[in-house]
């Protein structure tokens, strides 16, 4: 009898032979069905190397590419089967990264793709993605992801498989073709710019495209898709790409606030308000102030928006109509008066939780709370909380521009009346923050040492410091912060390791003082 590996050296052997050089496609099929088994029964790279060599990958490419009208009716084997064993042979070979990185199968990619399916009823497509997975993990061949040709198939199936099993797949893709630019840029940036030109304009278009008008229901997901995309890019980066295809980014940015703006004005869960203040700080900081306040009203105000195609819910239809009726002027302008509003809001609520969170840590036994409900509480703390910070201080310097420039004013985003409002909001979101900082001085764990290691604390007293050198609204009660803000400078100057904060707390202090706060 046999010895299991002598059936595997034979088994082998006649692949190899079905699969040589001048055998017709019979044989060669034959021998590529005999490879599928044979490879999913060892993970042996000698051999697998052997079946890579010898592979007629032509041959291979027509089998992945195979259609139904190609297939006589009484073939016994129908299209998918023949695509099927294509696929298994390439993940087989996927699993060491030693061929995964070869030429040969790095040509392969773009006929992996192209059978993509959103509607695959077989397991093909969750096992390409899975070949997309670890292609992502090398350097040596992960660039390819950045084709936005390639990144396109990627993104249709992402929005067109929300209940698929195969859909977290392809969004990890996603997310690591945004890590592998991140990656690029560092080693390279000039290089990795010229790579991908066509990328960020090509696929911001067609996600934000349909973001605006998907469903109410998927949203949300794709909200936090570009939210945890978009963090990956440097700044750097995407300012250049404004730089050089400014109209396309104008068209993916203007999809954005639309979609936004029906997210930001229906009620909405905790963590989808969380993240649409996370991708809004972050275009902040990648695109400019301009993000929220556009220096000028563009000149096609007559663009709208392609009307959903898709039925939204009830809560969301008229929101939906509104929006999709907006010109680029009107949506600018709406935007910048809803994110103004919200983050006003928000930073109320903010201050809110930082004061209940303290005195839970005071008062005894902490409630009960889940994973996920510690982990969105971490990320408002970490991530919201400073980017609304960060949005709060663009508002403030737009509103010293427009007030300092008469042609700001009589073309800008708001009439007097807006401004008005904006400041009187201005004024509640600061009040909030300053009642925090009061409570948290006046605490009874509060001492200059705690006081200089509260990130928090810090700041909050910074954001409040700028506001307070334009709007004397709240100059009375900000007397109080003074004593315990010298206390701290004092510690950190006795401090060599403190020594660093000085940078960020004397200017404040100086702004207290030449605000003549705390002065007798």
């Amino acid at each position: 009898m046999s010895s299991p590996t002598t059936k595997d050296e034979s088994g082998l052997e006649r692949c190899l032979a079905l699969l040589r050089p001048g055998t017709s496609d019979e044989s060669k099929f034959i021998g590529l069905t005999l490879m599928s088994d044979l490879l999913q029964s060892t993970q042996d790279l000698d051999t697998m190397t052997q079946f890579f060599d010898s592979m007629d990958f032509a041959f291979l490419d027509r089998m992945a590419q195979t259609d139904e009208d190609s297939i006589p009716k009484d073939a016994g084997v129908d299209a998918a089967a023949i695509r099927s064993i294509s696929v298994d042979i390439l993940s087989c070979f996927s699993t060491h990264w030693e061929l995964l990185v070869r030429k040969e199968f790095k040509e392969r990619i773009p006929v992996m793709l192209s059978i993509l399916s959103p509607s695959d009823q077989t397991d093909n497509s969750k096992k390409i993605l899975k070949i997309m997975i670890r292609v992502s993990a090398y350097p040596q061949i992960s660039m390819i992801l950045t084709n936005p040709g390639y990144q396109s198939t990627i993104v249709e199936h992402i929005l067109g498989t929300f209940d698929h099993e195969a859909h977290d797949d392809a969004v990890m893709v996603f997310k690591r073709t945004f890590l592998i630019i991140q990656e690029g840029f560092k080693q390279n940036p000039t290089a990795l710019l010229n790579i991908t030109k066509d990328f960020l304009p090509t696929i911001m278009t067609k996600i934000s495209t349909t973001f605006c008008i998907l469903k109410e229901k998927h949203k949300p997901e794709i909200l936090q898709l570009l939210t945890d995309a978009i963090a990956y890019l440097p700044e750097a980066y995407v300012k250049q790409h404004i730089k050089e295809r400014p109209t396309e980014t104008r068209k993916w940015t203007q999809n954005l606030k639309l979609g936004l703006i029906q997210l930001l004005s229906t009620r909405q869960a905790p963590a989808t308000r969380d993240d649409s203040f996370r991708l809004i700080g972050i275009l902040m900081q990648r695109l400019g102030p301009q993000w929220i306040f556009p220096d000028t009203t563009p000149t096609n105000s007559s663009t709208k928006t392609t009307p959903p195609k898709s039925k939204p819910s009830p809560a969301s239809l008229v929101t939906s109509m509104e929006t999709m009726s907006l010109s680029d002027s009107d949506t600018d302008k709406k935007f910048a008066a809803l994110v103004v509003h919200l983050t006003c809001v928000e930073a109320r609520v903010l201050m809110d939780e930082l004061a209940d969170s303290a005195t839970s840590d005071t008062s005894g036994p902490r409630p009960f709370v889940t994973e996920d409900e510690a982990k969105q509480t971490t990320i408002r703390k970490e991530q919201v909380l400073p980017l609304v910070y960060e949005i709060l201080e663009v508002v403030i310097g737009y509103l010293v521009r427009v007030s300092d420039n008469e042609d700001s004013l009589e073309n800008g985003l708001f009439d007097a009346t807006g401004l008005l409002k904006i400041q009187e909001s201005l004024q509640g979101a600061f009040a909030a923050v300053l009642d925090y900082l009061k409570d948290l001085q006046s605490s009874d764990d509060a001492t200059p040492e705690t006081l200089a290691s509260n990130m928090i604390y810090l700041a909050s007293l910074r954001i409040l410091s700028v506001w307070l050198m334009e709007d004397d609204s709240l100059h009375a009660q900000a007397t109080s912060l003074v004593p315990p803000l010298e206390a701290v400078v004092r510690y950190c100057k006795s401090k060599p390791s403190q020594k660093s904060l000085l940078k960020l707390l004397e200017p404040i202090l100086s702004n207290f003082h030449e605000l003549s706060l705390g002065d007798d």
